[in-house]
């Protein structure tokens, strides 16, 4: 569930980490001091002004690859693993930014999936930004000040990232779909996670607390997939279809401009209401496997 992170250790003597983390001369800081970097395991240890910074995959530290189901205990045999490397103890490990992710086996092609993603909290769902070096990216996010949701074709990434050949596609699961959400300590700090470090990570409050996120994240998603309206009122099907369509942004946006911040924020609350109201009706094919399938996946990490 926890894999990419970025961790800083403040005043750190640099002759205590040389030797330990092999690191060479990589560039020159603001201060015309030299910056120290070095990969093991592919993360990534920067040494700048007294602080080490610790970035990448925890999943790719430990198992090489993220596709393959990586669970809270090999997070925690992780960062113990770090703490004896660097040679400093995990309360001085400040998390800067983390991100939860899980990999879900779909039955169908990714994309099918992919394209019933409509909005959360009314933000919608847009297209993610083509791979370097190649045309496209069969991905969703929704975008907010503090933290990113995602979703795309983690069998489609793999391949494209690292380059794998044809012949050797066959390892890599197919249909596979990644949910994850990146968070920065602001926004860890917002929802209560006071002061992450790599101590605290290692208590199951702490993993309950981020399960319990990615779980009303998920839930709370507005998904555009067949609906059985059978016993809906006219108007609350008219007012549904009207805010799953590509133009109910535009609507929101007209209300503020010529209404004001008042009115836009009425119409959100209304809308608001209803979809927790009409996510209580039976689901389409394609919602009702991924969340299925969602909590099969969560209840094992």
């Amino acid at each position: 569930m926890i894999d990419r992170i970025t961790i800083y250790i403040k005043d750190v003597e640099f002759d205590d980490v040389r030797e330990r983390l092999d690191l060479s001369p990589s560039g020159v800081a603001k201060d015309e001091s030299l910056i120290y970097s070095s990969t093991i395991k592919k993360l990534k240890f920067e040494y700048k002004g007294r602080r080490l910074n610790i970035a990448g995959s925890l999943h790719k530290y430990a198992k090489g690859d993220n596709y393959s189901l990586f669970t809270y205990d090999e997070a925690k045999e992780v960062l113990r693993e770090l703490s004896e490397i660097v040679g400093i103890p995990l309360n001085r490990f400040v998390v800067f930014s983390i991100e939860l992710g899980v990999n879900i086996q779909m039955d169908k092609d990714v994309e099918r999936y992919l394209k019933i993603l409509h909005s959360y909290k009314l933000h919608p769902f847009i297209l993610m930004s083509p791979l370097k070096g190649t045309s496209k990216f069969k991905g969703s996010k929704c975008t907010f000040s503090e933290y990113v949701i995602k979703f795309y074709d983690k069998t489609f990434e793999t391949i494209k990232r690292n380059r794998i050949p044809k012949e050797e596609r066959y390892r890599i699961p197919a249909n596979l779909l990644r949910y994850e959400i990146q968070l920065s300590r602001k926004h860890l700090k917002s929802l209560g996670f006071t002061n992450v470090t790599g101590k605290n990570l290692l208590s199951p409050l702490h993993y309950t607390r981020f399960k319990r996120l990615m779980k009303q994240i998920f839930n709370e998603i507005v998904f555009d997939d067949t609906v059985d309206y059978t016993g809906c009122l006219e108007n609350d099907i008219k007012k549904h279809i009207f805010v799953l369509s590509d133009k109910y942004g535009y609507y929101l946006q007209c209300l503020k401009d010529y209404f004001g911040e008042t009115a836009y924020r009425k119409e959100r609350r209304r809308t608001n209401i209803l979809l927790k109201r009409m996510s209580l009706l039976p689901k389409g094919e394609l919602e009702a496997e991924l969340k299925s399938k969602f909590e099969a996946v969560i209840s094992k990490v």
